[in-house]
Order: structure tokens, then C-alpha cells, then sequence
């Protein structure tokens, strides 16, 4: 098992990544031209209570049960793989019910005073049933990822996302003619039996998965359950807790956002519309890119866990060193995608809402965002989940700042500031912690002067890029799309060209190597 391929994990992770983005794309756009921008700001309201119930629940309790199944097969213990995956069930779950009942009790409240839109009412309560169900996922999860074993948390996610589709394309119609909030709660119940079709596909499969490990068992290092619940709190605590920071104040930061539009002049329905098109139309573009780097920050925390155990930290730092550079890369070309083709892009996507500028402003923004990511899960790998919440705790400070700040004397391009100036802090210092963790040096000719160069080349060519798809007439979207293809591929190959891209190279970040292998090729 230890000699299972990182990469392989990583590819199929971004596969599947890759089929829901799409398929997620398809349902927002259907969405959007259902519902418009004021639907959409509306929707989007709800995703902060989401985002903080969900991650917050999640995030720990999947890292911790990844973090010590694989540290567990590592050392060839594999009794103890179901009693860690069955304690993590039993506390998710429990958690789960328990903010399931106070989300209940508090719902009216919420609603009313703190989205500031009883429209919100019915969306909140038809999150209650799924919040036991994701967090009970997020334990099988973490198992599968501690396993190395992704391909079912990736078919899980597909049948998540066409669960959620089938059902609002079947209903929507019903939904919209009899009020806006109501098709926003239609999206809810979608996403609420996404989801528990997600944890029915997970535990269908761990069943057949906990069979087989139990006609295996030995009692070689058995671990008592007291010991196992001790260990896993004492993981899933600090970076759930560092998530309810982040969360909380992303959510504090996104429900600001159409209050402070409002100050700045606008009427309450333009603010939730240009609440909508920011949030709920360009920010999901420039995040798709990501699925390779929240690919890699999932499978990394096992992968530095397991070779930590077995003390191979000349290994690790050349995989941290590596996918740092690989997220770099990542991010100068969508800087440079998302920078020449804006307005084509949006007009692409989302026919009826115009939302170029915003994207172009928000393209600054995509190296920091994906490097977030991937320093993310190597702090977590590493253990260093107090210092990822500080650091996290100082950019949302800063970006909050700017919401109150500056949107009402700038409106989206001061947010956007605020993105990019808390992002590029952020990083620095998690980066930083990295270093002074493990010794590792800052390799600034890959990481940025090699991808920093083919990008400035890029933004010059990509225009003629555009031009030549033109010639073919195969109207906006293909020569939008073909544009883009083209675009990504010319990168790439500069990216090679210039030596900031290896196929050797990277080939060794993701296949476990003995740490003299690595020594050697250097």
C-alpha cells in the first residue's frame, strides 16, 4: 500500500474535480439565466451559513482520520484502519445533529437579522437534514484519502452533482412561478440530497471495503478506542476550529458585501445582483482552475504524514518544494487566460450578465488563491494548524478592512485590492512557516522567475492566439473555447521550454521514492 502512486490519487481527484466543476458550471449557468443576478446574490447568501457549518465540520475530522489511517498503514496496523474510520463516524455525526437541531431553533433569527432577508427562510431550513449526512461523509473520506484510495470519493461527488442537477432541471419551473425564494430553496434541496446521495455511495462502498480488511486483521499494535477518539479530537479540533475562524469571518466578509455596496449608492436589489455576479458568476470561474491545486493540498496531508513516519523528510521537502512550483505555474496561466479573455469568457458562460470587468479584476487574484490552497494542505500536513489560523485570521482582517472600507468609495475593484493584498500576506507567511518548519529552501528561479517569464510572453501573444482561432468561424463559444485550449497549450510548452516544467521532475513529486533516489537525480 505504501507503494501506491501519489500522482494516481491526484489525477483522479482532478478528473473527477474537473467532471463536477463542469457539471457545476452547467447547473450555475442554468441557474443564473433561470433566476438572474438578484436569484443568484440571493443563493449566495446562504453559502456563508453553509460554508462555516460544512467546513467547519468537515475539514478536521477528514484530515485527522487521513492523517492517522495512513500513518497507521504505514506501519502495517490494519486493525486499526475501521476503528479509527467508526470513532470519527460516531463524533461526526453526533456534531452534525447537534448544529442540525440549533440551526432548527435559530433559523427565523438567522433569516431575519443576520442575512437580513426572511427570503432566506426556507433555503436554511432545507439545509438541516444534510449537515449529519456531509459530516458522516467527511469521515469515509478520510478514510479513503489515508488509503490512497480515491476512486470512490470521486464517484461520489459525480453522483452528488447530477443528483443535484436532475432534481432542480425537473423542477425548476414549478419553483420559479411562484417566487424567487422558492427556487432559491428548490437549489437547497438539490444540494441537501447531493449530498446524502454522496455519503450513500461512500459507505456502500467502505462496507464492502471494511469486510475485506476484517478477514486480515491482526492485533499487532491495536490501537483502544479511548486513544483513537483522544487522537482524533486532538487533530480535527484545532483545524476545525481554524476553519470556524475563516469561516466565519468569510461569511462575516461576503454578508458586508451588498451592505457596503448599499452605502456606496446603490439600491438594495442592484447590490444583490452585483453581490450575484461577483460571488456567484465570476468567482466560481476564476476558483475552476483550483480543482488541481484542491487536488493536490487532499492528497498531500496524507502523502507527508505517511513519509514523516517513516522519517523520509529529505522526500518531503522536495514534494512540498515541487508542488509549490506546480501551483505557481498554475497560476501565472489562468492569470494570463483569465487577464487576455475576460469579457469573451463571461460572455461565454453567462450570455445574460455582463461580468468582464469583474473577471478581469479577479484574474490578479488567481496565484494567491490557488498557492492558498496547496500551503493549506502541506501546513496541515506538517501539523501547523495553529499558524495556518493566524495567518488565516490576518488575511480575512485585511480583506474585511477593505469590504468596509473601500467598497463604498470603489465598489467590486476595492474588494478586489483587498483580495489580492490579504492573498499575497497570507501566502508569504505560510510559506515562510514551511521554511522554518522543515529546512526548506526557497527555490524563487522556478517558483517564479521561469513562470513569471513565459506569462509576461504570453499576455503579448495571447491576442494572436485569439486572432487565429477567429479564422475558422466556428462562432464565439468554440473560438472562446479553442482560444483557450490554445492559450493553456502554448503555455505549457513555454513553461517546458523555459525549464520551469520537468516531466521528470514532477513525475517524482507524486511516485514515492526512497529519499537516496532523490539525492541521486540532484
Amino acid at each position: 500500500m505504501s507503494k501506491k502512486s501519489f500522482i494516481g490519487g491526484t489525477i483522479i481527484l482532478m478528473a473527477a474535480g474537473f467532471i463536477v466543476r463542469i457539471l457545476g458550471f452547467v447547473y450555475r449557468i442554468y441557474l443564473s439565466n433561470l433566476i438572474g443576478a438578484e436569484g443568484m446574490g440571493l443563493f449566495q447568501l446562504i453559502m456563508p451559513v453553509y460554508s462555516l457549518i460544512i467546513l467547519t465540520l468537515t475539514s478536521g475530522i477528514s484530515i485527522a482520520v487521513s492523517k492517522m489511517v495512513a500513518s497507521e498503514m504505514a506501519k502495517k496496523h490494519n486493525a486499526n484502519l475501521i476503528r479509527i474510520t467508526a470513532c470519527a463516524l460516531i463524533i461526526s455525526a453526533a456534531a452534525g445533529a447537534a448544529i442540525s437541531v440549533f440551526i432548527f431553533i435559530n433559523v427565523r433569527f438567522i433569516a431575519d437579522f443576520i442575512l437580513k432577508d426572511s427570503r432566506t427562510y426556507y433555503s436554511l431550513m432545507l439545509l438541516v437534514p444534510c449537515i449529519p449526512a456531509i459530516a458522516a461523509a467527511a469521515s469515509i473520506k478520510g478514510y479513503f484519502y489515508g488509503t490512497r484510495e480515491v476512486m470512490p470519493t470521486a464517484v461520489s461527488q459525480v453522483v452528488e452533482q447530477a443528483v443535484k442537477i436532475g432534481l432542480v432541471v425537473v423542477l425548476a419551473a414549478y419553483f420559479v412561478n411562484i417566487g424567487l425564494e422558492y427556487a432559491c430553496a428548490l437549489a437547497t434541496i438539490g444540494m441537501a440530497l447531493g449530498e446524502i446521495c454522496n455519503l450513500a455511495v461512500l459507505y456502500f462502498v467502505y462496507h464492502f471495503k471494511k469486510k475485506k480488511l476484517a478477514a486480515n486483521f491482526t492485533k499487532s499494535g491495536i490501537m483502544p478506542k479511548r486513544d483513537i477518539i483522544k487522537s482524533l479530537l486532538a487533530i480535527s479540533l484545532p483545524i476545525s476550529f481554524n476553519r470556524f475562524i475563516a469561516s466565519a469571518m468569510s461569511a462575516l466578509e461576503v454578508i458586508l458585501i451588498p451592505r457596503r455596496l448599499i452605502a456606496g449608492g446603490l439600491d438594495y436589489q442592484s447590490s444583490i445582483s452585483e453581490y450575484g455576479r461577483l460571488t456567484g458568476m465570476a468567482m466560481p470561474l476564476i476558483f475552476f482552475p483550483s480543482l488541481a491545486t484542491a487536488s493536490l493540498a487532499t492528497t498531500i496531508v496524507p502523502a507527508i504524514s505517511e513519509a514523516i513516519s517513516l522519517k523520509q523528510y529529505k522526500s518531503v521537502n522536495y514534494r512540498i518544494s515541487k508542488s509549490i512550483q506546480l501551483t505557481f505555474i498554475l497560476g501565472f496561466i489562468f492569470t494570463v487566460i483569465f487577464m487576455a479573455y475576460p469579457k469573451e469568457i463571461g460572455e461565454m458562460v453567462y450570455r445574460k450578465e455582463d461580468i468582464g470587468d469583474i473577471l478581469y479584476f479577479l484574474s490578479f487574484t488567481c496565484i494567491f488563491t490557488y498557492l492558498q490552497q496547496t500551503l493549506l494542505g502541506i501546513l496541515n500536513g506538517l501539523g501547523k494548524q495553529a499558524v495556518s489560523l493566524r495567518n488565516s485570521i490576518i488575511g480575512n482582517s485585511i480583506r474585511i478592512c477593505f469590504v468596509y472600507f473601500f467598497i463604498p468609495m470603489y465598489g467590486i475593484k476595492g474588494y478586489t485590492v483587498g483580495i489580492i493584498i490579504s492573498s499575497a500576506l497570507v501566502c508569504s507567511l505560510n510559506i515562510y512557516s514551511i521554511i522554518k518548519t522543515t529546512g526548506m529552501a526557497v527555490d524563487i528561479r522556478n517558483w517564479i522567475i521561469k513562470p513569471g517569464v513565459v506569462a509576461a510572453v504570453m499576455i503579448f501573444i495571447s491576442k494572436y492566439i485569439y486572432g487565429f482561432f477567429m479564422i475558422f468561424n466556428a462562432g464565439h463559444t468554440w473560438t472562446v473555447f479553442m482560444s483557450i485550449c490554445g492559450n493553456a497549450a502554448v503555455s505549457a510548452a513555454l513553461m517546458v521550454v523555459a525549464g520551469a516544467l520537468d516531466r521528470d521532475e514532477i513525475f517524482k513529486v507524486f511516485v514515492k521514492m526512497p529519499s537516496n533516489a532523490i539525492r541521486k537525480k540532484r
